[in-house]
């Protein structure tokens, strides 16, 4: 009996250390991936500047955190967060835009669907828990001042 345990466990360890080895060198590769996606999403592929991109399990798969920025930014340039989960064609990229005093009524989709996709970051685990409640929390109480049509 000691034997079938001593087994198990030693397989469980063996197969921990091959994925852990496995995972750090196709780090580099889900990274690539996952930059080549984001990219995808601009008008100008070859612009995209990419910087502190991390790879972490979830759920049994790769994913892909990072920021990126459409053109070469200064070091204080507005940089967007990205998320990818390997083998998936659309990224989740997030403007990380401050949210104003006031929303104009043919923007409110846009700031709603963008506040979706931070969502989203914190649970694949790109983001703090909590960014999305904070930053939502900001976006409805400047929605919850706007006029619709000239009428509060």
């Amino acid at each position: 009996m000691k034997r079938v345990i001593m087994a198990g466990v030693s397989l469980c360890l063996f197969s921990g250390l091959a994925h852990a080895a496995g995972s750090g060198r196709g780090g580099s590769a889900v990274i690539t991936e996952a930059e080549r996606h984001v990219a995808a999403t601009l008008p100008d592929p070859h612009a995209a500047t990419f910087r502190n991109a991390t790879v972490h399990a979830m759920d049994g798969a790769s994913v892909v955190c990072g920021e990126m920025a459409e053109h070469n930014p200064p070091a204080d340039g507005v940089y967007k967060k990205f998320g990818y989960v390997q083998g998936q064609d659309d990224p989740v990229i997030f403007s990380g835009r401050p949210v104003p005093a006031k929303i104009q009524f043919n923007e409110v989709n846009s700031w709603l669907n963008d506040s979706i996709k931070l969502e989203d970051l914190e649970e694949m685990g790109c983001v703090p828990k909590g960014t999305y409640h904070r930053y939502n929390e900001q976006l409805n109480q400047v929605m919850s001042q706007r006029s619709q049509f000239g009428v509060n």
